[in-house]
């Protein structure tokens, strides 16, 4: 770890009773876990063969401890894992810019591997999350999945320590940013933060914001109330480290925002005469605050462009908005917006302005202007005395013909307007606020009856409790506003003549004017050569003066460098002397500079020598790179032939264990017809035994049958008869078929 764990969870009041480590390498921050006195560590490492290492490492630890072999992602599944020649920078992303940092580490090979969402996981081990506070990510990249992993563990954790990216070093990986933007919506902030070894990468460390919320905002009245009550919000969270929860209200669809949903209910802190929270020293903490919001904007202008930034619309609206203005617009130069109230709300304690005031402003701007367009707004136009106006020939959202919010089509175009006369509600006066191209902004002021200039971030935004009786009784009806445009055109009469007598006397004015201006011009050219010439005689008497004071000041000079002369004398022969032995110094200096340059030489040749021993060891290593090359392709090569040879060795075995089951049948036929023909050899040799027999008694037969021819010559041919007969029996029965 980069960052001092310990130090930091002192200094931001965080207590550490359990960690999750993901990503831990071989286990052995196992040690400074000891050290925090916590009860419980869970280690996650993706990598088998490391994860391994880590249950070695961590038998003995003193905590308790455990460690399963996982990747840890936003979802359930297998993932690739790419193992790096340096284990420790193994990711599920493959290396980009990390190869141009690190060009001597390189992929070795990959892996798929199981991987868990860290919710998943701790439900499936039978974790409790509460038992942890404490999430350490060091996965190369993919910090941003396990988080977005974890949404229901980070309720319960009150620091995460991480790695961050500040450039792509892994392909796909998310960067610094993302982490604070995302831990930023889950109630965290950055405190911490470390670059060590390279600004592209380091470490972070972030804490849990205490939370305030506001349960009533959409609720409490209309679109400028909640913009007041919204602003309040978000600038108590950021003066004071707090992050932000907030029911559903229409600035989410409006303005994008993205805060989290109220997830409890907290103690109520309601708002009081809008006096309780700006400077009164005290900051509330995980509370829901409930008011309006509506101070004095001095208290706001101090965060103008963070107010006006958190009311931009969103891409979609804004184009729509934005085309409506451009129609307004392409009917004059000067857009004048009008806010007319067309009734109380029976909650509202404000007053409202007779449209009559504003006709009367309007009568007296109108001619002064460039090519001035009327536009009228209003939470209910078919209540307003549009025919007041009618000469001005008034623009509304509904002549614009534009499919959008109507409520906020009107605020945003008061937001743009030229001139901008407003009636007595926040809705209206928040538009003045995040106006930033308005010349003028008028308002009802109820002690003169009258609109009246203002500037939106230096006033009170609505008027309250005002006596309704006092407020300009003689133009509440057509007849006495009829009567005052009376009394205007005699004002007008009077004025024209008055305009008249003004010209005449001007005109005499003038002409006095210049007969004065003439006898000035000639007194002012006789004083002034008159000054010129006291002028001139001062400067003559100043001259004199000054000549005289700088004779004195030379003399003074001369004593004073004739003195110096002498001691530079002295100088001089002191400085001869010193020089005299410089010279003897730098003639000794010259012969070790001679000496050393002659050594220097010696070392250049030495090393000219060396440079040329490591160019040609570098050859060879070349060479030998490329020897080496040329082997590991011989040896790819050999390894396929090999592979082929195996594969054709196998089928061989198979061939050969085919042809020995054959060869073990013919085997036993053979030994069947061995054993068959044993047997008739021995039927043989009988019968060759028996025939040999036959033979020798024919022979004895036949000579006998010679010698007894001529004395039994019928009873030999008998006999002779009988043993042919016998002999031919023998013969058939030896011979085989």
């Amino acid at each position: 770890m980069k960052l001092d764990l310990k130090n930091l969870c002192l200094q931001k009041s965080v207590t550490p009773r359990g960690i999750i480590h993901v990503g831990a390498y071989d286990g052995k921050d196992i040690k400074l876990y000891q050290t925090l006195d916590i009860s419980k560590v869970l280690f996650i490492e993706a990598n088998p063969t490391v994860f391994e290492r880590l249950k070695a490492n961590i038998a003995t630890a003193s905590v308790n401890v455990q460690a399963v072999n996982y990747a840890i992602t936003n979802q359930n599944g297998k993932v690739k894992l790419y193992v790096n020649s340096m284990e420790q920078s193994s990711s599920i992303f493959p290396l980009k810019h990390y190869r141009d940092i690190y060009p001597n580490i390189k992929e070795t090979h990959q892996l798929t591997v199981e991987s868990k969402t860290l919710d998943t996981l701790l439900e499936e081990l039978d974790l409790s999350p509460t038992d942890f506070n404490i999430l350490n990510l060091d996965i190369q990249g993919a910090e941003l999945l396990a988080l977005e992993g974890a949404t229901n563990l980070l309720k319960y954790i009150d620091a995460v320590y991480t790695k961050v990216n500040y450039e792509e070093l892994y392909e796909g990986c998310a960067l610094a940013e993302k982490i604070d933007e995302f831990l930023a919506q889950t109630g965290f902030g950055r405190v911490a933060e470390a670059k060590p070894f390279h600004p592209s990468w380091g470490d972070a460390f972030y804490v849990r914001k205490q939370v305030v919320t506001m349960s009533t905002l959409g609720k409490n009245g209309n679109l400028g109330n909640q913009i007041f009550q919204y602003a309040f919000l978000k600038i108590y969270a950021q003066e004071n480290g707090l992050s932000v929860e907030t029911p559903a209200w229409v600035g989410q669809e409006l303005f994008w925002h993205k805060d989290r949903e109220i997830s409890e209910d907290l103690p109520v802190v309601v708002e009081n005469n809008n006096e309780i929270f700006p400077g009164n020293g005290e900051v509330w903490k995980n509370v829901d605050i409930q008011g309006e919001f509506l101070y004095h904007t001095r208290y706001y202008a101090t965060h103008k462009e963070y107010f006006r930034s958190l009311f931009q619309p969103v891409a979609e609206i804004e184009a729509l908005v934005k085309f409506a203005w451009e129609k307004l617009h392409s009917r004059g130069k000067t857009i004048i917006g009008l806010h007319l109230q067309s009734h109380l709300d029976e909650n509202d304690n404000s007053v409202v302005a007779p449209s009559e005031w504003y006709k009367i402003w309007l009568d007296g701007l109108w001619e002064t202007l460039d090519e001035p367009v009327l536009f009228i707004a209003s939470d209910n136009l078919e209540e307003i005395p549009l025919v007041y106006f009618a000469e001005y020939n008034p623009i509304t959202v509904r002549d614009l013909e534009v499919e959008v919010n109507l409520e906020y089509l009107n605020f945003f175009l008061l937001s743009k307007c030229n001139f901008v006369a407003i009636s007595n509600t926040p809705f209206a006066f928040t538009a003045c606020l995040l106006n930033e191209t308005g010349k003028y902004f008028f308002r009802p002021h109820f002690s003169t009856a009258k609109l009246i200039p203002f500037e939106p971030w230096n006033s009170q935004p609505v008027f309250r409790d005002i006596d309704i009786d006092e407020v300009g009784k003689s133009i509440s009806s057509e007849a006495q506003f009829q009567q005052t445009c009376a009394e205007l055109e005699i004002t007008q009469s009077q004025k024209d003549e008055l305009s008249q007598k003004l010209t005449s006397t001007k005109s005499q004015l003038q002409q006095t004017q210049t007969e004065l201006e003439n006898i000035q011009s000639q007194r002012d050219q006789i004083l002034g050569e008159l000054e010129q010439f006291h002028s001139q005689l001062q400067q003559n008497q100043e001259k004199a003066k000054n000549a005289e004071s700088q004779l004195q000041q030379t003399r003074e000079e001369l004593e004073i460098t004739q003195s110096q002369r002498d001691e530079i004398s002295q100088q001089l022969t002191s400085v001869q002397s010193q020089l005299q032995q410089n010279q003897e110094k730098t003639i000794n200096a010259e012969s070790e500079l001679q000496k050393t340059r002659s050594e220097l030489e010696k070392i250049k040749s030495e090393r000219d020598e060396l440079s040329q021993q490591l160019t040609s060891v570098q050859s060879q290593l070349q060479q030998n790179q490329e020897k080496a090359k040329n082997a590991e392709s011989k040896l790819q090569n050999m390894q396929t032939e090999l592979n082929k040879s195996q594969s054709e060795l196998h089928e061989t075995r198979e061939e050969l264990e085919i042809t020995q089951f054959q060869l073990d049948e013919v085997q036993v036929e053979l030994e069947q017809s061995q054993s068959k023909l044993s047997k008739n050899q021995e039927q043989l040799n009988t019968y060759q035994s028996q025939l040999q027999q036959t033979k020798t008694e024919l022979e004895k037969t036949k000579f006998k049958l010679e010698n007894q021819e001529k004395i039994l010559p019928n009873q030999n041919t008998t006999n002779y008869a009988a043993h042919l007969k016998n002999l031919a029996k023998i013969l058939a029965e030896t011979i085989p078929d």
